[in-house]
């Protein structure tokens, strides 16, 4: 399907999920998903869990995302930052490693967005440093297709809540300029999903880069003193940038 096609279809769905009645409430286990839906067995035991978290309800912000954002829970990772951060306000993170449109969808369709009343979303899928180069490419379509059938799923099941999509954060693949030219073309595809009322975009990635344009590598390591992926720092950045948002739409 064409890019100017998904993204009509795209309008359609979230015109359909403002006014669309909330469904009722299904609390699927994983052993109930039809198979190959769930990428692995991790994110089968996380959904189980995560939906047992849900029907406790009282929950005002919630996190959704692949392995940096489950890293939220880890101890050696960000744990005491969400902790200091977030421990005050009624926050469950439900980040899940090798978590993909599909997967995430049926999860959400599944008991996930049920049992309470969100105040805002965070969803940080990517792309990365390594996907999209090309706003207009084949993936580019398949991308906003996936993100916005997550983005109406939430609108159906949780209508008063606000959402925020976070770009991938750098790796330090690229140099700060070249991070740049992919930071306006990811900001390019992410204008598709938002209109700044109800879904907004934000991308930290500059931050990545010190004031001589080197790869903070203190935020992402590869290897770095917790093993590859995010550090204990980029943690204390997420919250940070995030605070404008808390302010807005949680707090």
């Amino acid at each position: 399907m064409k890019l100017g096609a998904i993204v009509a279809v795209l309008g359609v769905a979230l015109s359909h999920a403002a006014g669309a009645q909330r469904p009722p409430a299904v609390w699927t286990p994983s052993a109930q998903a039809p198979a190959g839906t769930l990428t692995h067995a991790l994110e089968a035991q996380r959904h189980d869990r995560f939906i047992e978290i849900a029907r406790n309800g009282d929950i005002e912000l919630v996190f959704f995302g692949t392995t940096s954002t489950e890293m939220w829970s880890w101890k050696d990772r960000g744990r005491s930052v969400w902790d200091r951060e977030l421990g005050s306000l009624k926050a469950a993170n439900f980040g899940a490693q090798g978590s993909g449109f599909k997967s995430l969808l049926w999860r959400m369709q599944n008991g996930e967005l049920d049992g309470y009343r969100a105040k805002l979303f965070v969803l940080n899928f990517g792309p990365g440093d390594d996907r999209i180069t090309n706003p207009f490419d084949d993936r580019t379509a398949e991308f906003v297709a996936g993100y916005g059938s997550i983005i109406a799923e939430i609108r159906v099941r949780q209508p008063q809540a606000r959402i925020l999509l976070l770009a991938g954060f750098p790796r330090g693949q690229l140099t700060r300029e070249s991070w740049r030219e992919i930071s306006k073309l990811n900001a390019g595809v992410f204008a598709q999903l938002t209109d700044d009322e109800t879904v907004f975009y934000a991308d930290f990635g500059e931050r990545f880069y010190r004031p001589d344009g080197s790869y903070n590598r203190d935020y992402w390591g590869m290897p770095g003193p917790a093993g590859i992926g995010a550090q204990v720092p980029l943690f204390d950045l997420w919250a940070e940038d995030l605070q404008p948002w808390l302010d807005r739409f949680v707090r």
